[in-house]
């Protein structure tokens, strides 16, 4: 990952872009599993139908304050990758800023739980499902028209834009009485599970010396 050139350390981006990503990643679905495992013996009826990810986000010991960092650090190496495949300085810092956005949103969400306020924990959620969605439609158009970027990887942020939209609508529609309380809860995990698979491929597939086409 590291390279000498001029008597200067360089980082590879790519490299770099690669690990963090795994890294990231693998943190995400740890963080997920530790939690679950915790919130299970005071909650037998736990199900991904009934369950929401806030739900055993109240659980001691969870660190998912600790992965929003991760995730933007995820978005800069990201950016600065598809930077050097020819995305574009307008793209990059449209990409940070609502990246950023949605980065303070999740932070508000993780660091005051719904348990203990629900009002700040829900201020946390427009901010946080609006920037994915509002980034990862950025990020899908930019990607589909790079050369050496796979097609795969705008898919992708597609379909996280299609699952937290949808996501996004049945909590609406919960609030206003609409659906019942469990109706949402499968596609906030479809929605996690899917940005964990995103985090996975981007670093993965972009993370070498030339992107496939």
């Amino acid at each position: 990952m590291l390279t000498q050139e001029n008597n200067l350390t360089v980082i590879s981006i790519p490299s770099a872009f690669k690990m963090v990503g795994i890294i990231a990643g693998t943190w995400a679905l740890l963080v997920v599993l530790s939690s679950t495992l915790a919130y299970l013996p005071g909650h037998p009826d736990f199900s991904l139908f009934t369950t929401y990810l806030s739900d055993i986000g109240d659980t001691a010991g969870c660190g998912t304050l600790m992965a929003a960092p991760m995730r933007y650090l995820v978005v800069v190496l990201l950016v600065l990758r598809l930077l050097q495949l020819g995305a574009g300085r307008a793209f990059a810092v449209a990409a940070l800023i609502i990246g950023l956005i949605s980065t303070a949103g999740t932070v508000f969400m993780t660091a005051v739980p719904f348990s203990v306020s629900p009002a700040i924990h829900k201020s946390g959620i427009p901010l946080y499902f609006l920037g994915v969605v509002v980034l990862q439609t950025l990020i899908g158009i930019r990607e589909w028209s790079l050369r050496n970027v796979p097609k795969i990887l705008p898919v992708l942020c597609f379909l996280m834009v299609s699952v937290y939209f949808i996501f996004a609508t049945l909590v609406i529609l919960h609030e206003q009485g609409t659906v019942g309380r469990s109706t949402p809860v499968i596609w906030e995990w479809l929605a996690f599970f899917s940005s964990v698979a995103w985090v996975f491929a981007q670093s993965i597939l972009l993370g070498g010396k030339e992107a496939a086409r």
